[in-house]
C-alpha cells in the first residue's frame, strides 16, 4: 500500500530540540504518515537518549526510516567521524536501515580529479563503515555541494559498488544540478533505495541561507505539483521497475505552515504515485 512507504522530511520543524521532535511527529501523524526521515543532526536533542526518543515514536505510532548526513566543509572532515559509532548505533537500534549521504560543502572553483578522489574517498570510508551496523548509505545528490553535477554522481555510484553505496535521488537538486531528473534517475534505477520528492519553480537554486542543522535551504522549492519537477514520467518509472522503497516528501520552507505543505505532499503523493 501507498500510504505505509510515504514519508515525512521533519527537519523543517527544526533540530535542536525534543519540542521541536514532537511537535513534527504529532504533526505528520496527524495527517497520516506512518514513516519519517530526520536529520543526524536531531538525535544530540536527545542525548543519544534511545529510550527517550522511542517514547516519542510509540506515542505517535510513527518510525524513522532514514537519517540524512550533510559533510561539512572539508577542513571540519573529522568531525564526521568523531562521533559516528556511536550515532550509528543509535540510528540501527531504531531499526533504520538507510542513510542519506550530502557531500562535502562549498564547492571549489574547479572540481579538478584530486576532488573527485578526495570525495569518492570520503563517501567509500563512510559508507564502509555505516555498513558495519547493517546501514545502506545513499548518494544524494546537492546543489552547492562536490556531488551536484552527472559527472560527479557518476564518479561516486560508477566507482563504488551497489554493495557499498545506494542512489537517493532528490527531483529539486537533480533539476538545479542541470540534470534531467527522468534520465538521471533512469540511469540508476537499479541503484534507487530512497527518494527525495520536492518540487521547484525554475531551474536555478534561489539559497535562502542555512538552517539550524548545517543545510543551506532554498526559497524557490515548493510543494509537489507546483513546480516544474516531470513527477507524472518519475513515478511511472519508478512503478514499472518495481520500487518499493520510501517515498519521502521533503519542503525546504513551507509559503504557510510546514503543516499544511506536508498535508498537501502527502495528498499529492497519495493521489499520483
Amino acid at each position: 500500500m501507498i500510504k505505509s512507504r510515504i514519508t515525512a522530511a521533519i527537519w523543517p520543524w527544526g533540530t535542536e530540540t525534543r519540542e521541536q521532535m514532537e511537535t513534527a511527529a504529532a504533526a505528520v501523524s496527524k495527517i497520516g504518515y506512518e514513516n519519517f526521515e530526520s536529520v543526524k543532526a536531531a538525535i544530540y536533542a536527545y542525548d543519544l537518549d534511545l529510550k527517550a526518543y522511542k517514547e516519542v515514536l510509540d506515542k505517535y505510532n510513527i518510525k524513522p526510516v532514514s537519517f540524512y548526513y550533510h559533510f561539512q566543509d572539508k577542513e571540519k572532515e573529522h568531525e564526521l567521524f568523531e562521533n559516528l559509532e556511536k550515532e550509528l548505533e543509535f540510528i540501527a537500534e531504531l531499526g533504520v536501515k538507510r542513510l542519506c549521504l550530502q557531500g562535502t560543502g562549498g564547492r571549489p572553483e574547479v572540481m579538478d580529479k584530486a576532488c573527485l578522489d578526495y570525495e569518492l574517498d570520503l563517501m567509500g570510508r563512510f559508507a564502509e563503515k555505516s555498513k558495519e551496523f547493517g546501514l545502506m548509505s545513499n548518494l544524494h545528490p546537492h546543489h552547492n555541494t562536490w556531488v551536484m553535477y552527472e559527472p560527479e554522481i557518476d564518479n561516486i555510484l560508477q566507482n563504488l559498488g551497489s554493495d557499498i553505496i545506494q542512489f537517493a535521488p532528490d527531483t529539486a537538486h537533480l533539476t538545479v544540478g542541470l540534470c534531467d531528473p527522468v534520465k538521471v534517475i533512469e540511469k540508476y534505477i537499479d541503484r534507487v533505495n530512497f527518494t527525495h520528492f520536492k518540487d521547484i519553480k525554475g531551474i536555478e537554486a534561489k539559497s535562502d541561507g542555512m538552517a539550524s542543522a548545517g543545510m543551506e535551504v532554498y526559497s524557490n522549492f515548493c510543494e509537489l505539483g507546483t513546480g516544474i519537477v516531470d513527477f507524472k514520467s518519475i513515478f511511472k518509472m519508478l512503478k514499472d521497475f518495481g520500487y518499493d522503497g520510501p517515498l519521502c516528501e521533503e519542503l525546504d520552507q513551507a509559503p504557510i505552515s510546514n503543516e499544511i505543505s506536508a498535508e498537501n505532499n502527502f495528498k499529492f503523493l497519495m493521489e499520483n504515485y
